[in-house]
Formats: C-alpha cells, sequence, structure tokens
C-alpha cells in the first residue's frame, strides 16, 4: 500500500510533511521497541512541549531511526521547539532520505528543487523524487512531470543588461492549478514571504499571478518587503508588480518594509518610483512608520527621496515628537529640519521636548534645546518638562533643564515645586543646587506639605539631612496639623523622627 500522501504543492513545497501529533511515538516505538521512549515523546507532543520531543527525537535520530530524522528535520524547518535552521532540516532530511524513507526522500527532492537547506540542484530533486516514486508516493509525479519538460540544469542565467535577480521570466505552456496554488492560497505570496527568489521565479513562468492577495489584501511584492526578502522583491519588480499596491489597511509595500526597518528593501522600492509620501487612513506614512521602529537608516533614506517630515498623527503628534518619545537623538536631528515647529505641542500640550524630558533621555533633551526647543512651556494641565523629569527621578535630565530654567518656583497643578518634586524623588544633587540657587526652602503643596514632609515621608534620610543643614523649617505643619516629625514616627522612620525632633 502507498505510503500516506502529504498536502504539498509543486515549486515551493512544505517540508512540514505531517505535523508532529499524538501517535507519533507509536510509529517510533515499533521501529526501535523502546516504548518508554516512543510514550515519553507522544506525552510531550500531546502536552505542547515540543523542546522536550526534540530532545528525545534527536537521540534517536542520532541512533540512526529514520523516522525521528525525518520528524526532527520537520521541527527544524518548522521552528517547533528547535531555532528554525533550513540547514539543519537538509541535514536529517537527508539522512532519513537515505534510510529509505520515502516521505524523507519526497521533501528531500523538493528541498533540492527550491534550494531550501542547500544548494539548488534540478538533477538531485530528480533523483530524489523519483526514489520516493518508486516506493509509491503519488504526489511525485506531479514535480517529475514539470521536471520532464525543463532542462536538467538550473534556468539561464539574466542577460547582461539585467541586474542580479532581475532576470526576465517567461510565460510558461506548462502550468497547472496546482502548481500555482494550494488550498486555494496562491504559492507564490509564501515563496515571496520565505524569499525563494527562484520559486517566485518560476512560479510567475508558470502562469502565477503577481497581483495575487492574501486575507488581509497584501500582495507577494508587500510580503517580501516587510520581510525584507530583496531577492524576491527584485524578481517581482522585474515581473512588474504594482509598487504601491494597498493591503486592507492602506498599506504600501514601502510602508511594510519601513516599519521593518528593511533599509534594502525600502531602497530597492524608493528605486522602483514608490510613493514616499502615500498615507494610510489616520496619517500614518512609510517614514512615521519607521521613525516609530526608531530605524535611523530608513528614516534617512526616506527623507532623502522626499519624505514628508510633518504630518500631524493622531492626537496631535508630529514624527519630531514621536521621534522624542521613542528614539535616540540621532533620528531627532534627522527632523529637526522639519517644517513642524519644534515647540508645538499635541492634543494635551506636550512638546517634544516635554515627552523627552518624561522618559528621560538626556542626549534627545539637549538636542531638542539645541534646536531652540522652550523649557517654560507646560503641557495642558500645567506640568512643565522639569516637572515631569524630576517626578520620574530623571536626575540627568532634570539638571540640563535646570540649566535653561528661569524660573525654579513654577508649581505643578497640585502645588509641588520642583524643590518638593526632587525631595519626593531622593535626588539629592538636584536638591542642593535648588537650595544653592535660592529655592523657597518651606514652600508647601496644595496639602500643606513642605519638601521637608515630603522627605520625611519617602523615608529620604539624605534629603531630610540637607534641608535641615539648609534651614528647612521643622515645625511647620500640613492641613492635617502634622510636622515633619509627626509624619516620620506615624509611618515608623524612628530615625528619621529623631533628626527633625
Amino acid at each position: 500500500m502507498a505510503p500516506p500522501r502529504p498536502a504539498c504543492g509543486v515549486l515551493v513545497i512544505s517540508l512540514l510533511g505531517q505535523a508532529l501529533a499524538p501517535g507519533l511515538g507509536t510509529a517510533l516505538a515499533q521501529e526501535t521497541g523502546n516504548g518508554a521512549v516512543g510514550r515519553a515523546i507522544d506525552a510531550a507532543v500531546r502536552s505542547g512541549q515540543y523542546a522536550q520531543a526534540a530532545a528525545l527525537l534527536s537521540r534517536m535520530a542520532n541512533s540512526g531511526n529514520a523516522e525521528a530524522q525525518y520528524q526532527l528535520a520537520s521541527l527544524y524547518r518548522s521552528g517547533r521547539g528547535v531555532p528554525l535552521d533550513e540547514a539543519l532540516a537538509f541535514k536529517w532530511m537527508k539522512a532519513a532520505a537515505e534510510h529509505g524513507h520515502a516521505r524523507a526522500q519526497f521533501n528531500l527532492g523538493s528541498m533540492y528543487l527550491a534550494g531550501r537547506g542547500v544548494e539548488r540542484d534540478i538533477d538531485q530533486a530528480r533523483i530524489w523524487l523519483n526514489k520516493a516514486k518508486a516506493q509509491g508516493y503519488q504526489d511525485a509525479d506531479l514535480p517529475l512531470s514539470n521536471l520532464a519538460v525543463r532542462p536538467s540544469k538550473d534556468v539561464a542565467a539574466p542577460a547582461k543588461d539585467v541586474p542580479i535577480g532581475r532576470a526576465p521570466i517567461a510565460p510558461s505552456a506548462t502550468a497547472t492549478p496546482k502548481a500555482i496554488s494550494e488550498n486555494g492560497r496562491p504559492l507564490i505570496l509564501d515563496a515571496a514571504l520565505r524569499g525563494q527568489a527562484d520559486a517566485v521565479r518560476q512560479l510567475i513562468a508558470s502562469g502565477a499571478d503577481i497581483a495575487s492577495r492574501d486575507d488581509d489584501g497584501s500582495t507577494a511584492l508587500a510580503l517580501a518587503a516587510a520581510a525584507g526578502q530583496v531577492a524576491a522583491l527584485n524578481v517581482l519588480l522585474s515581473a512588474g508588480a504594482e509598487v504601491d499596491a494597498r493591503n486592507k489597511s492602506g498599506e504600501t509595500p514601502l510602508m511594510r518594509a519601513a516599519a521593518k526597518g528593511h533599509s534594502d528593501a525600502v531602497e530597492r522600492l524608493l528605486e522602483n518610483k514608490a510613493d514616499a509620501t502615500a498615507t494610510r487612513p489616520g496619517g500614518a506614512s512609510a517614514l512615521s512608520m519607521a521613525v516609530r521602529g526608531c530605524h535611523d537608516p530608513v528614516v534617512r533614506t526616506l527623507i532623502s527621496h522626499g519624505a514628508d517630515t510633518g504630518p500631524v498623527l493622531e492626537g496631535g503628534m508630529s514624527l519630531l515628537m514621536l521621534a522624542a518619545a521613542t528614539c535616540d537623538e540621532s533620528i531627532v536631528r534627522l527632523l529637526s529640519g522639519g517644517r513642524t515647529s519644534v515647540n508645538a505641542a499635541d492634543q494635551r500640550g506636550r512638546t517634544a521636548l516635554w515627552l523627552a524630558a518624561s522618559r528621560g533621555d538626556p542626549g534627545v533633551v539637549s538636542a531638542l534645546l539645541a534646536m531652540s526647543a522652550d523649557p517654560n512651556i507646560a503641557d495642558q494641565d500645567g506640568t512643565l518638562p522639569l516637572h515631569v523629569a524630576l517626578q520620574g527621578g530623571r536626575a540627568e535630565t532634570a539638571a540640563i533643564l535646570l540649566s535653561r530654567d528661569k524660573s525654579i518656583e513654577r508649581r505643578t497643578p497640585t502645588g509641588n515645586t520642583p524643590l518638593i518634586l526632587a525631595a519626593q524623588a531622593g535626588l539629592k544633587g538636584i536638591v542642593g543646587d535648588l537650595l544653592a540657587r535660592g529655592a523657597a526652602r518651606d514652600a508647601k503643596n496644595n496639602q500643606g506639605y513642605t519638601a521637608l514632609m515630603i522627605a520625611a515621608r519617602a523615608g529620604q534620610a539624605e534629603i531630610i539631612a540637607t534641608l535641615i543643614e539648609a534651614g528647612a523649617d521643622r515645625s511647620l505643619r500640613n492641613k492635617k496639623r502634622e510636622t515633619a516629625g509627626d509624619i516620620a514616627a506615624a509611618l515608623g522612620h524612628a530615625n528619621i523622627a529623631q533628626m527633625l525632633k
């Protein structure tokens, strides 16, 4: 009886064959007589512990078990339980095939045909597919019939005036529906995603539609772009794939490549006249996606090709604000020449400087200040960049802002002064600097707390010592009629309570 037939297509064939499933251990046990190992593999598979299954299969594969070798190859191909590794997948598939495993012979031939884990070799593909066919493996018939109308050697080299990877593609008269799709899904999509440039070229020659789309509306070109598969991208572009085709979300291939930081793919698309200014609903563009991912080389390339640095995104955020909130100073500097003012604010009143201060990146804060960012612009609640830096305990950032801030008494919406905030965060150096600059040491917030009381509540002994030395009044009371000493005692800070007597 013929072996079971795995679902597969021609030209691009999944190496998984049959996925690991409960019952595999039984088959292995029959081959080795080791029921304990078989049961252990079954248990691991049933519980989804593929790493454990892979370890057990590896032991059996190394001992020469063909079924274990085949299944281990499948795991390396899928990345389940082990790192995805085409070379190791080929190694174990070849070992199983050499032991006469029919499914492995078929898959090995397919790997030679597609160039997966090994250099593409049509002659070897034919040899192993014929071996599988000789054992009754019927799915070998279709790839063999395609190979029968082709020369033994690989496709001819491209003409001299065509760049490598962009050879002209001639239509084939041997195309069949099964050859270009599987279960209704065009094989060219998966070939592009995996970067199988030869397979993409052959599929197009067999009549595959380069405008085919997946369920999300992405074309093969978009999938290759998103995966950074430049060789496949070149084949599709040379075949006339639509460079700005949008998916259901309104994203172009350029946006997909930019979002992932694939600079080579971005450059190839731009060379083929991709629209660097295109936006999707909501205003996002390839440049905004690259900025969101902090992909410096892509940002540089897009700006050099005329990408708009001035659009306003959702929430009123500019690209400069986005970079300030997430990226390092190199990208902030790249966007410094944009048409959006460095002091523009989003819908919550936050400027790029405010966002950088909140994040606590001193390099970005310094870069923005050098670009004339105003440190005295508060958000809609009245919180300054200095306030938000102190609230987050960002000492270095706060020090930079203090060096530019002419007013050291500006309060937060709750009445906290910079001194109170620094005391709360335990920033001894900032507290000392503020006191040296004449900050009001006994200023109270809306609840009547002074910096000394706040430090007592936070258990900041060093801050308390600094404030006492500067002459802070220990007798003052908040709106609850508590002194700093009362607060410390109530919270169990006995040493601090003693300091405050």
